[in-house]
């Protein structure tokens, strides 16, 4: 980029998968300059299966990986996890510091996007016992 006296007729290009040059677009503010993008979708899964998680136990938190007995998962841009419909138990999530009082709630049928790409570094726990009760999560990459 031009610096000095020339700076404001800076230009900054890209490139296509095909190669093609186009310029990138910026929008200038009060006080700033912020790029535009364009996020562009994966062409599939990071995962090859979205099994449930079922969370077992309201006194031990888990990640999210090992609910479903996977390693890891890496998201673009996040995760969208989702409690089952069929709960009766509400799903707290979170860090590390995730308890059975202090987290998201998810009660049956809600969702919540999560802009964190490595699902291992969210952890789920039961709300309260879930002994008779369900407390089941499901979650898509994004």
């Amino acid at each position: 980029m031009a610096q000095g006296t020339n700076s404001e007729r800076s230009q900054v290009h890209g490139t296509t998968g095909s190669g093609n040059i186009l310029p990138i677009s910026a929008i200038t503010q009060e006080d700033s300059t912020s790029l535009l993008f364009t996020k562009q979708g994966r062409e599939d899964f990071a995962a090859t299966s979205h099994p449930r998680m079922t969370v077992s136990s309201h006194t031990v938190k888990k990640q999210l990986p090992s609910l479903c007995g996977l390693q890891e998962v890496v998201a673009r841009t996040g995760f969208l996890i989702t409690a089952d419909n069929s709960n009766t138990v509400t799903c707290m999530i979170g860090g590390k510091t995730v308890s059975a009082t202090d987290g998201i709630p998810l009660v049956a049928g809600q969702s919540i996007m999560i802009d964190i790409v490595r699902l291992s570094k969210i952890y789920a726990i039961a709300a309260s016992d879930p002994s008779g009760g369900t407390c089941n999560l499901f979650w898509l990459d994004m």
